[in-house]
C-alpha cells in the first residue's frame, strides 16, 4: 500500500488493544500513523483509559468491550477496526451515536475456521484426544478407541454464511450428505443446487443431522437459541460442533444430554462464558473437545484479517468510506470527521 501520510488533525495515535498481526501494525505505521501496541492493553483498563482520550483509532479483537463507556472516554476516535468477523462485542448503536465507523473483516478467516470445523469432526470420530492422552500415558488399550467413518454421515449446517460456504466443498466428499437450515431463506433458494445440499426446516435439520455444525452469530435472535428442548431433539447419537459464539447454546442442557448418552459427543471452540468459570459444565466430560476459541488462528487468516483491517483504519483516517464497514449505512464517522482531506 503506498505510504500517504495521516492528515496533520487525524494524527492522533492508533491503539491497538489485543493481539494483531506485525505486518497490520507495520501498514499503519509506513502511512505515518503513530501506534501504541499493547496486546494486554484489554485486560487493563486503567492504563487503557488512558491512552483512550487522544485516540483516534482503536484495533480490537474479541476480548475488548466497546460501548459507551468506553466511547466517552475516547472523545476523538474515529473508527474502531474489529480483527475478525464476530462483531457481538461491539455496540454498533452507541459507535453511531459517538460517530465512530467500525469496520471489521468478514470472511478473512472462513477457510481456516472451516479447517477446524473438519478437524473437530474427526476428533470426535475417531476419539482423537483420548487416543492421543493414551499414547502419551504410555497406555495401550487400542480395542477402547473404535471410531466412526464420515463416510455416509448426514451434516446439518446451522448458520451457513462464509464459513459455511466454504466448508460444504470439504464435506462433500467426506460425507453422505449435507443439509441447511437459514431463517430468512426457503428451499428454493438456488445456492442450495449451487452448492449440491439441501434446506430443511430446523427441527427437522436437528433431528436428521448425525453432525450438527454451529457457525451461528450472536445476536438477539440466536442467543440461547439451542435450548434444551431444541438440543434433546437432535438425534440419538448425534455429534454437535460449536464454532460460530457459544452463546448460541445452552451449555448445561448440553452437558446433561451428553451424560445420559443422548448424544455422542460435542466439540466447542466458542463458549457462552471465555474463558469458562471454574463451575463449567462440560469440563472433564470425556466425549468433549474443548479449546479455546481458536478456530480462525491460521498465519494466513490473521494475516488477511489484519491488512484488510489496518488498510480501512487508514481509509477512514483520511476521510474516505471504508471498503468493510460493520453496520450499514457507514455514515457514523462524518459525526467527527472535520473538513475532506486531500
Amino acid at each position: 500500500m503506498a505510504s500517504v501520510p495521516v492528515p496533520e488533525p487525524l494524527a492522533g495515535p492508533v491503539v491497538v488493544a489485543e493481539f494483531c498481526p506485525g505486518s497490520a501494525v507495520e501498514i499503519l505505521q509506513q502511512a505515518g500513523c503513530r501506534v501504541v501496541y499493547d496486546p494486554g492493553l484489554a485486560r487493563d483498563p486503567a492504563r487503557l483509559l488512558r491512552l483512550l482520550p487522544h485516540a483516534t483509532g482503536l484495533v480490537v479483537r474479541n476480548q475488548l468491550r466497546v460501548d459507551d463507556a468506553l466511547l466517552e472516554a475516547a472523545p476523538r476516535l474515529r473508527v474502531v477496526g474489529r480483527l475478525g468477523a464476530g462483531l457481538d462485542n461491539i455496540d454498533g448503536e452507541a459507535a453511531a451515536r459517538h460517530g465512530v465507523t467500525v469496520v471489521y473483516a468478514p470472511g478473512g478467516n472462513a477457510r481456516a475456521v472451516a479447517e477446524f470445523v473438519l478437524a473437530q469432526m474427526l476428533a470426535l470420530a475417531r476419539r482423537l484426544p483420548a487416543a492421543a492422552a493414551m499414547g502419551a500415558s504410555g497406555r495401550w488399550a487400542r480395542q477402547s478407541l473404535l471410531g466412526d467413518e464420515l463416510a455416509g454421515t448426514r451434516v446439518g449446517i446451522l448458520g451457513l454464511g462464509r464459513i459455511g460456504r466454504a466448508l460444504v466443498p470439504l464435506l462433500r466428499p467426506l460425507v453422505g450428505a449435507v443439509a441447511t437450515f437459514h431463517p430468512r431463506r426457503g428451499p428454493e433458494d438456488p445456492e442450495w443446487r449451487e452448492l449440491g445440499i439441501h434446506w430443511r426446516p430446523l427441527e427437522d435439520l436437528l433431528a436428521w443431522s448425525d453432525y450438527l455444525v454451529v457457525l451461528l452469530p450472536l445476536r438477539a435472535g440466536t442467543r440461547g437459541l439451542l435450548d434444551r428442548s431444541l438440543l434433546a431433539s437432535l438425534k440419538p447419537g448425534a455429534r454437535l460442533v460449536v464454532t460460530g459464539r457459544g452463546g448460541v447454546v445452552d451449555e448445561a442442557a448440553l452437558a446433561d444430554l451428553l451424560r445420559s448418552g443422548h448424544l455422542a459427543g460435542a466439540a466447542l471452540d466458542v463458549r457462552a462464558l471465555e474463558p469458562p468459570g471454574p463451575c463449567d459444565p462440560l469440563r472433564g466430560l470425556p466425549n468433549v473437545v474443548l479449546t479455546p476459541h481458536v478456530a480462525g488462528l491460521t498465519v494466513q487468516a490473521q494475516e488477511r484479517i489484519g491488512r484488510s483491517v489496518a488498510e480501512d483504519v487508514l481509509r477512514v483516517l483520511r476521510g474516505l468510506p471504508p471498503l468493510q464497514p460493520a453496520f450499514l449505512p457507514a455514515t457514523a464517522g462524518a459525526l467527527r470527521q472535520g473538513p475532506p482531506q486531500g
